[in-house]
């Protein structure tokens, strides 16, 4: 039994630093695996605990999630590696969102990693939120008789804590970003000797589209190259079920993962296995499943609420304004009515008063009088030059003549006489 202990304590010493460096890739559950753990612009679950904490306020129900994963299948010195975590997510109103979670990686009995972890996330604007996690960090190696009077173990535990932050821009409708900082206070979790915990940095883009999502994340740690990340995710049957695949490229290591997923109301299954190409070889990959229960009322956006409230009250104003609108236009069909009416009897009136001046004009008409003209006749005058005179022509004599027979003698004008001009 003894040797079995050094033996797994051996393998702990080679395995562990190379596959997760005690608690410094702590990721968890089976969707972002699916994608690469490409995650941190994204954020959009429960699993956003351990990509960026502050992609938690855009849940806005209750979650619940069960996670157990088996990694590097196969190993040639049978390892039996294995991890799980249990978390509850609660949303608050005022965009917000309070989660609590428990995960736990082993090496057997030899060797385990626990991590309790209490989560907070606030949109402190409509772009912007942040959120942040305090976590303990439990290390331990097993124990039995041998080990208690061995002197290699005389530790067998460590506890520390550790605090990450992180950022969520909402920087379009589609398009959002990330960016969180993991064990901001390098916490010490060597058990014979001082182990400090690095930061770690991610940087994430994700663009979303109702097929699906697309994401890229970038990694850097302390005196470590650079992680690359990348996946997507495609929706079919109204969202019910998803397929994804992802990218993980470092240097020395180089992994693909496949992700189903399936959604029956209320939960949501998820399973992702990765495969290395690089680095760890000859084994099965890593298979992890999760299963999600959603549950409780679901929030309603404060910033959709408020749009809702001033559409409401647009929408009562807008009836308010068509209720008016139906009395001014009945009032303008009765006005409408009425000065048709009134029009038509103007012009009645009008007819009538012209008809009127008409008759008073005529009425009122009397023919000029007749203008009598008489010609005191002179010495000289003669009945030509008379007929001259008054009408331009000597040839009208007769007429003036016949008018006056009894002042004419011997067919000359009496001088002094006057003469009628017909």
């Amino acid at each position: 039994m003894k040797r079995k202990y050094i033996i797994l304590f051996s393998l702990m010493l080679i395995i562990t630093p190379n596959l997760y460096s005690a608690f410094e890739n702590t990721f968890s559950g089976a969707r972002p695996y699916g994608m690469g753990n490409a995650y941190t612009g994204l954020s959009d679950d429960i699993q956003g605990i351990f990509y960026n904490p502050a992609g938690l306020s855009q849940v806005r129900h209750s979650e619940l999630i069960t996670y157990y994963g088996k990694p590097f299948m196969g190993l040639d010195d049978k390892s039996n590696l294995s991890e799980g975590f249990v978390g509850y997510l609660r949303p608050l109103r005022g965009r917000e969102s309070l989660a609590f979670s428990v995960s736990d990686f082993r090496l057997m009995s030899a060797y385990t990693e626990n991590t309790a972890s209490l989560s907070y996330a606030k949109d402190i604007s409509r772009v912007i939120s942040l959120g942040a996690n305090i976590k303990i960090l439990k290390i331990m190696y097993g124990s039995d008789a041998y080990t208690a009077i061995d002197p290699v173990f005389t530790r067998t535990s460590r506890t520390s804590f550790s605090s990450d932050v992180g950022m969520f821009i909402k920087m379009t409708n589609r398009i959002s970003a990330g960016i969180a900082a993991f064990n901001l206070n390098e916490p010490n979790i060597g058990i014979y000797e001082m182990v400090s915990l690095p930061i770690r940095m991610r940087i994430g883009l994700s663009t979303r589209a109702k097929f699906g999502s697309i994401c890229l994340d970038i990694e850097k740690q302390k005196k470590k190259d650079i992680k690359f990340f990348a996946g997507a995710e495609k929706a079919f049957f109204k969202d019910r079920f998803f397929i994804r695949e992802g990218v993980e490229y470092a240097k020395d290591s180089l992994g693909v993962s496949l992700g189903l997923s399936f959604l029956p109301d209320p939960l949501k299954i998820d399973y992702a296995f990765q495969l290395p190409l690089m680095g760890i070889r000859d084994v099965f990959g890593s298979h992890r499943l999760s299963v999600v229960f959603m549950f409780g009322k679901e929030l309603n956006d404060p910033y959709t609420a408020d749009l809702e409230d001033k559409i409401a009250n647009l929408e009562k104003e807008k009836q308010e304004l068509q209720k008016n609108l139906k009395v001014s236009e009945e009032q303008l069909s009765t006005t409408s009515t009425e000065a048709e009416k009134t029009k038509t009897q103007l012009d009645e009136i009008q007819k009538q008063k012209e008809q009127l001046e008409i008759e008073k004009r005529r009425l009122e008409y009397r023919p000029p009088a007749k203008r009598i003209i008489y010609h005191t006749v002179e010495k000289g005058d003669t009945l030509n030059s008379i007929s001259q005179k008054y009408y331009n022509t000597p040839d009208r004599w007769q007429e003036i003549y016949n008018s006056n027979k009894s002042k004419i003698e011997r067919g000359m004008p009496v001088v002094g006489t006057k003469l009628l001009i017909p």
